[in-house]
């Protein structure tokens, strides 16, 4: 089965359940399309930077808990 970087796990919190929301552990970036994993994980409101090509993003919550990014 293919991993889905969307997808919840048990261990992770739901999304709404902390003042943050959902802790991600991965994304891929708008720019180059690289997958960027981050093994701390991150939350909206935090700033990640993609490893491939060097774009810094903001960290934000889209409908449903998605993620979102936008360029900085």
């Amino acid at each position: 089965m293919p991993y889905d970087p969307h997808a919840w796990d048990d261990e992770d919190e739901t999304p709404g359940s902390g003042e943050q929301g959902p802790r991600f552990k991965d994304f891929d970036c708008p720019v180059c399309n690289a997958n960027n994993p981050y093994d701390d994980g991150f939350v909206a409101g935090d700033e990640v930077r993609c490893f491939y090509c060097g774009q810094d993003f903001a960290v934000g919550l889209g409908s449903g808990g998605r993620l979102r990014l936008k360029e900085i």
